[in-house]
């Protein structure tokens, strides 16, 4: 890699691993803020739909359309044409983010209903003031998305690094310094203006990278083709955003703070599942494209079998131990209680989720795959039946389950999804992938198997001779046996040589030496 890449590779992962850190500070803080028992579920319920807005706009797929065009026509020389091209979006773009805050704005009543039909009719009122409150955000979200394609054209990522960061520290120093005066609103407001900052850094940046407006073309043949590719992709993540707000409203039926205990299982979640997925996934779409290329199916082949392997050897324990022994330690970083009702509902529903992150980070991977395969149609579509599956399987599965049944709705669905996505790949590559694929999955689980098996007798030996009821404690000693457990997944990996873990293990070992 060039010296300006290995840089702007050092910048994103450090501003990626400081959001995330924040991303928890911000999860403690709210909780600090406003309790576990209900108090939160406002909030929550109503940031669905700036979250909606984040993740359908600025999350990338706008990004992934439009960057490649933009850095094309300068390449060839035809700046003019990429400022106008821009421009039409920063138009189109701008103007449904004002339709959308508009919107937000005059429909906050209705809204409330759909997003918590089964809170209060006091706390449905609240959403509906935090939706007029958090309406505005929409614009800033709006302008990150578009001034973002610029930056990353120009290989620029101070924005796309900086941004998030100032968006988590706005939610927290709103919420710490006002939430005692102003309740929930003091986090609405913090959220608003972190979002319009985002928006000015992404501005500036782009500016910094030579953006200039100019008339917009909003007939030209490549902008048309842009937004075409761009719809399926779209479309598809507008299914499943659809389909999560929709587990939030029938969570909002359970009872006090179970908007709460969901919105904080996903969170959870989500943290190893972009760390690891995330990561290998930006890193193997170039990969991909250019190994499709120079050497065919075969050579394709190869690198699925290397970042599904990757993906499914780092995820499995994380999820298999996880899922045993995360309860207290997380309960004592946010202050909750494992035994409270909230605790309860939260802890039932992140043990199953955790189960689902093996197969949600093969998704995720699968998924820039098919990309770098030029696939999109197989993606989406896996994601749509997936998504659907779910929301039909939501309902039956909480009558039965409880609280559980929204996690068991997402595994069954997840579950699905990635079926379709590593068949849809496997047509891309040929040879026996699905087999390959078992073998790695079965060894992977005897080793993880193995490193609960001795995790757990560690905990209950330590916990029999201590006696202790203190959550500190407990949490210690729970997450000092799961780190031993995954020691020994490491160690029998390294000596079994399992699949998928050789560039894992020497990464760790690189890494080892260099500290050295």
């Amino acid at each position: 890699m060039s010296g300006q890449a290995v840089r702007n590779s050092a910048l994103l992962s450090g501003a990626a691993l400081a959001s995330r850190l924040l991303g928890w500070v911000r999860l403690i803080v709210l909780v600090a803020a406003f309790g576990a028992d209900g108090r939160l579920d406002p909030y929550l319920a109503a940031f669905k739909v700036p979250d909606i807005i984040y993740q359908l706009i600025a999350a990338g797929p706008l990004s992934s359309v439009l960057v490649p065009l933009v850095v094309r026509l300068r390449s060839e020389g035809d700046e003019l044409r990429a400022r106008r091209i821009m421009s039409a979006i920063f138009l189109i773009f701008g103007v449904l983010a004002l339709v959308i805050a508009v919107a937000a704005l005059l429909l906050a009543g209705g809204l409330a209903e759909l997003l918590a039909p089964g809170i209060s009719a006091a706390q449905r009122e609240e959403v509906a003031q935090l939706s007029r409150i958090l309406a505005p955000s929409s614009l800033g979200l709006g302008i990150v998305a578009v001034a973002s394609v610029w930056s990353a054209a120009n290989e620029r990522f101070f924005a796309s690094s900086i941004g998030p960061i100032v968006y988590n520290l706005s939610v927290i120093l709103f919420t710490l310094f006002g939430a005692e005066r102003f309740g929930t609103v003091a986090a609405a407001l913090g959220t608003v203006v972190g979002a319009l900052l985002f928006g000015v850094i992404a501005i500036a940046d782009a500016r910094l990278g030579g953006l200039r407006l100019a008339r917009p073309s909003l007939k030209d043949p490549l902008l048309l083709g842009s937004l075409g590719a761009l719809a399926p992709r779209i479309s598809g993540l507008l299914v499943v955003q659809i389909v999560l707000t929709g587990l939030v409203a029938l969570a909002s039926t359970l009872g006090p703070g179970s908007i709460t205990a969901w919105t904080y299982a996903l969170s959870l979640v989500q943290l190893p599942l972009a760390m690891v997925a995330g990561s290998i996934g930006t890193a193997i779409l170039p990969v991909a494209a250019r190994v499709l290329n120079v050497e065919g199916p075969t050579g394709l082949l190869r690198v699925t079998r290397s970042a599904l392997g990757a993906a499914i050897w780092m995820l499995l324990p994380v999820a298999v131990i996880g899922a045993v022994l995360a309860t207290n330690p997380v309960g004592l970083v946010l202050g909750i209680s494992p035994t409270s009702p909230v605790g309860t509902l939260l802890f039932s529903g992140l043990s199953l989720l955790l189960f689902s992150l093996p197969i949600q980070g093969a998704t995720s991977v699968a998924t820039r795959l098919c990309y770098g395969a030029s696939d999109t149609r197989g993606p989406v579509g896996s994601s749509v039946v997936g998504s659907l599956l779910i929301a039909l399987s939501a309902a039956p599965f909480v009558a039965t389950f409880g609280f559980a049944g929204l996690a068991a709705a997402v595994l069954f669905g997840e579950g699905v999804e990635c079926l379709l996505l590593l068949l849809r790949l496997r047509s891309h590559v040929g040879g026996h992938l699905l087999r390959e694929l078992m073998r790695m999955l079965v060894m992977a689980l005897v080793t993880a198997a193995s490193a609960l098996a001795l995790a757990l007798a560690l905990s209950a030996a330590v916990s029999a001779l201590v006696a202790s009821e203190s959550l500190a404690l407990r949490a210690l000693i729970d997450a000092s046996a799961a780190a031993a457990g995954l020691l020994l997944y490491l160690m029998l990996s390294a000596r079994l040589k399992a699949p998928g873990s050789d560039a894992p293990i020497a990464a760790l070992r690189r890494a080892w030496s260099a500290l050295r």
